[in-house]
């Protein structure tokens, strides 16, 4: 091949992926409108969106579940959530052309299968789901979230050869909702107390944990004539991807010696310079607590039981390494097509050296970090405990900030059996809820 004709098919290249908008920027739109509670217009962005996905439809597919879940089409919701659950742990086997062709471009390449705490959030929002219906599934939901965190810890320490904690990654609602279920029972208050007990030691400086244990060890349900509701709020802008540059570390430098290594003649240089990566990022929560009042007397608020930046954070830090590790192979293998060209076509003027160093800066150039992620989670999970007699009781919730009322209240009615549990589930990732507040078997806000 002449080398016009090499120069051609770089720029080539170079210009087509160029002109590929990455994921952040692809689901800015959407995801705004989402924020700023417009929910039928984040609904037609994504759905043009998977009409045309460029590697991205299960995360995509995510999005849509939480537009769907929060304006009441909760069976639509769980059905998206269990198609994307399915397709993940199919993905979770590698695919070596995948690998390969993602060192010619980048990690956009390779079928994205979810984060680990991802992975586990899809089941509990499938749980959630379930309990918001008819709370058949619920059961059946909650005891997968706790298996595949088990599997997700097993195959963490074997890829990464690392001692982790047992608690790796895990949701504290996820055994918190177990025991909710046990309990709920009526008979099962053994394996409730187990459950309870696990999520205390997952947040052993949350002191209301210790009500939950106290009951289940006598237990009591709840007395005669009243029923439970669990008041669930999701609270702030949960973790998202965003592209970076990082200088590699010496030993992301020898983890990528090893990949090159079995790519081809390439070795990795002693420095380098930075690479684009990924960082996960979350911001700040817009208020600390959601305020519960019932029939019109304040009396108490959520409190935190999940910190989704923490986990994800936390999961993604022992995966990073190989992050960078893949990012440095990539520029090592582009580098090395671009010197074996020019030997190949023994190339020997300035010029053509020249215009062949700045078609591969080009193509370098076009490289972006994977920032697919399910970008609507929230930051935390909180909840509280109510017990209230049996009937219909209006519940108002509204934003708090050090003990004080930052925002509008909004109210549900919300109806109580004897002996029973009830569930309210609304997002706040800002100071007014998205779409409805959920209440289980219906649906319902009232400003």
């Amino acid at each position: 091949m002449a080398l016009t004709s090499i120069l051609a098919a770089f720029a080539l290249a170079a210009v087509l992926l160029a002109g590929c908008s990455t994921h952040q920027k692809r689901l800015a739109s959407p995801r705004a409108s989402f924020y700023a509670n417009q929910l039928p217009a984040a609904e037609k962005q994504l759905s043009k969106l998977i009409e045309k996905p460029k590697s991205d439809a299960n995360v995509i597919e995510l999005d849509l579940a939480m537009v769907e879940l929060l304006r009441g089409d909760i069976a639509s919701a769980e059905r998206r959530l269990q198609q994307v659950r399915d397709t993940w742990d199919h993905l979770e086997q590698k695919s070596l052309a995948e690998s390969a062709a993602s060192y010619i471009t980048d990690d956009h390449q390779r079928a994205y299968s979810g984060e680990d705490y991802e992975r586990l959030m899809i089941r509990i929002m499938l749980t959630l789901c379930s309990l918001m219906q008819d709370g058949v599934d619920a059961e059946s939901y909650s005891l997968q979230t706790l298996a595949k965190q088990q599997q997700l810890l097993e195959k963490a320490r074997e890829r990464w050869d690392e001692e982790l904690a047992a608690n790796y990654c895990i949701p504290p609602l996820a055994p918190y909702l177990r025991g909710v279920l046990r309990e709920a029972t009526h008979r099962d208050y053994d394996a409730a107390l187990r459950s309870y007990q696990q999520t205390a030691s997952l947040l052993p400086e949350s002191t209301f944990l210790q009500n939950d244990i106290e009951r289940a060890q006598h237990g009591v349900h709840s007395q005669p004539g009243y029923g439970i509701v669990y008041v669930i709020a999701m609270v702030g802008r949960g973790p998202y991807k965003q592209e970076t540059n990082h200088r590699p570390s010496q030993a992301a430098l020898q983890a990528a010696d090893l990949i090159v290594s079995s790519l081809g003649k390439y070795s990795v240089p002693p420095t380098l310079a930075p690479v684009k990566i990924p960082e996960l990022v979350s911001p700040a929560k817009p208020f600390d607590l959601v305020g519960v009042e019932v029939n019109g007397n304040a009396i108490s608020t959520t409190l935190p039981i999940t910190d989704l930046h923490y986990l994800a954070t936390q999961s993604y830090a022992i995966k990073r390494p190989e992050v960078v590790a893949r990012a440095v192979a990539r520029r090592v293998v582009k580098k090395g097509a671009i010197y074996a060209a020019k030997d190949k076509l023994n190339v020997s003027t300035d010029l053509a050296s020249v215009a062949m160093d700045a078609a591969g800066v080009l193509w370098e150039a076009t490289e972006a970090a994977d920032t697919r992620c399910w970008g609507l989670l929230p930051r935390e999970i909180q909840i509280l405990r109510l017990e209230l007699p049996a009937g219909v009781h209006q519940i108002r919730q509204e934003p708090v900030t050090a003990g004080r009322p930052i925002g509008p209240a909004v109210a549900c009615d919300v109806t109580v059996r004897d002996g029973q549990n009830s569930y309210i589930l609304s997002y706040w990732p800002g100071i007014k809820p998205i779409g409805q507040v959920l209440v289980s078997g219906r649906s319902e806000a009232t400003p």
